[in-house]
């Protein structure tokens, strides 16, 4: 992880990472022991990685006095091709055990909730792949614009060693300046990762935790169809050895004795003794 550019709250040792996921997924991933990750730009809220460039707008106008010199950073930063775009692969959990929202959104309200144990599932993970970044998807403005902050008031400076105001003259300048690009080049990086892991505090009730995958010159990318357009995605397939699971739990429309049952039989077959159990949400039809 990139030290102090990027600041992630990570799981702690003996929780629970929850997957959400439809009845065909929960399928997919006890035969198989092999997870999806979806490319980040294709992602449910197609806003989400703009929401970023309001925070860090409001925090450059803060700090950076003349209007010319926060414009020519942002320009040259975030807004800038400077580089080969790099594919970022997503894979979602989240910290919370029954959340209506994540049904919705990822199981249909009539898939399955597979409890992991965060320690054994973030091993697991990291044999398989090289995780580029993970943690807790950040929910809080204040607590957004505190990381810009931190990152262009003092992890900056501090790695060039130079006052944030003398890093800007240098771009004025001469904008092919080698400490100035470099500044330009670090912002970029830290705004491209903090833009998967924020998220408008509407959906705070997600407690959405994301593995953060590099697409590498030898990742095979698949596709599959979704409400009619192509989704990317990398397959993460873990060892074969049994998956660190806790508990499995049915989705709130899927309260029909089959449904436990045939996932109780399904665990017993394949060696594992999670728990499985009905969701406690009661949905109005």
């Amino acid at each position: 992880m990139a030290g102090r550019q990027v600041k992630l709250q990570q799981a702690e040792k003996g929780s629970i990472l929850y997957h959400y996921t439809k009845s065909n997924g929960v399928n997919g991933i006890l035969s198989n022991n092999c997870f999806w990750a979806t490319k980040s730009n294709f992602l449910n809220d197609p806003n989400e990685f703009s929401h970023i460039q309001g925070i860090v707008d409001k925090i450059c106008h803060e700090n950076i006095k003349k209007p010319a010199l926060k414009e020519m950073f942002l320009q040259d930063s975030i807004y800038a091709e400077q580089e080969k775009q790099r594919d970022y692969f997503v894979l979602s959990f989240s910290k919370c055990r029954d959340s209506i929202t994540m049904w919705s959104e990822f199981a249909n309200k009539t898939g399955y909730n597979i409890g992991f144990k965060s320690d054994g599932i973030i091993a697991r993970i990291e044999e398989a792949a090289e995780i580029a970044y993970h943690g807790l998807v950040v929910y809080s403005a204040k607590q957004q614009m505190q990381l810009i902050r931190k990152n262009i008031c003092s992890y900056l400076p501090n790695f060039l060693r130079m006052p944030l105001d003398d890093i800007l003259e240098l771009g004025k300048q001469d904008r092919q300046n080698e400490t100035y690009q470099k500044a330009c080049r670090k912002f970029q990086r830290t705004i491209e990762v903090y833009a998967m892991f924020f998220k408008h505090e509407g959906f705070a009730e997600e407690q959405e935790y994301r593995f953060i995958f590099k697409k590498q010159k030898d990742t095979i990318v698949h596709f599959r169809a979704k409400d009619g357009f192509m989704l990317p995605y990398i397959e993460i397939p873990l060892s074969e050895k049994n998956l660190p699971i806790e508990e499995i739990m049915v989705a709130p429309q899927n309260h029909i004795d089959l449904a436990k049952s045939g996932m109780e039989y399904m665990l017993r077959t394949k060696g594992y003794k999670a728990n499985v159990s009905l969701s406690n949400i009661k949905l109005r039809y």
